[in-house]
């Protein structure tokens, strides 16, 4: 009994403690964890060379209405909060870091477009994905946010609950795997991400996200013998909605 009356004057020791200390720093910082469902939009393929009824050569093609597989997205983020003085200055500023894993792949299907092969001059019409792509999608990116705490105190700068806005960019890397092939592509992404976060404890909260992303990819094909310069293009555009839990420290 003894024991068990140490450990829980340790434990309130400590919580008063980070108590005493977030309300005397200037920065509040958070870990989550996240998972949910990717949804992609339809978007462009683009193509510099490809086989005409002159032969191989190289074309200016692109065709649109290329269809990923919606897929499961998950990850992770550490959030750091300025904290203003006084407690009801809004909005605050934050500042994220954020990574998400989701698919992207591609079934055989048809796409309408439209190009001319560069020698022949000859037009090109419809596209045929005869083999299905695989696309294995991860983000890195650095988030710019702004949050409105509801019900805020000195004790609790974030409030009860609030809800967020954000912005920033990074980097996507995406693995394609077909007929055995494989190739990676790194490619600059950005995003802009609508949440709403509520404790369940002064420390933990759930939260709920609508993320926007897109990313370019080519790939080249180098070693299963494509000629140099080619390359096949794609834009992955796509809508997280996602809900995680966070712990706050």
């Amino acid at each position: 009994m003894r024991r068990i009356g140490t450990v829980l004057l340790a434990i309130g020791w400590l919580l008063g403690a980070v108590t005493t200390a977030s309300a005397e720093r200037n920065w509040e910082f958070s870990f989550g964890t996240f998972g949910g469902k990717a949804f992609h939009g339809d978007t462009t393929y683009r193509l510099n060379w490809a086989m005409t009824p002159a032969g191989f050569e190289p074309v200016n093609y692109k065709a649109t209405g290329l269809r990923f597989e919606d897929s499961w997205a998950f990850g992770a983020k550490l959030t750091a909060w300025h904290l203003p003085r006084k407690y009801r200055w809004q909005p605050q500023i934050g500042f994220e870091i954020d990574g998400t894993r989701f698919t992207a792949d591609v079934s055989p299907q048809t796409l309408s477009g439209q190009g001319v092969g560069l020698i022949s001059g000859i037009s090109l019409g419809d596209v045929t994905f005869s083999n299905r792509r695989e696309l294995g999608v991860d983000s890195l990116a650095v988030n710019l946010l702004f949050r409105y705490p509801i019900w805020a105190t000195t004790d609790r700068p974030h409030g009860l609950w609030y809800p967020y806005v954000g912005i920033g960019g990074g980097v996507q890397r995406a693995r394609l795997s077909t007929l055995g092939y494989e190739e990676s592509s790194l490619s600059p992404c950005f995003q802009g991400l609508v949440g709403i976060k509520l404790f369940l404890i002064k420390y933990v909260a759930v939260f709920g996200e609508a993320k926007w992303t897109q990313g370019w990819h080519s790939f080249d094909y180098a070693s299963v013998g494509a000629p140099p310069g080619y390359s096949e293009q794609y834009a992955i555009a796509t809508t997280h909605l996602v809900g995680g839990v966070a712990l706050h420290f």
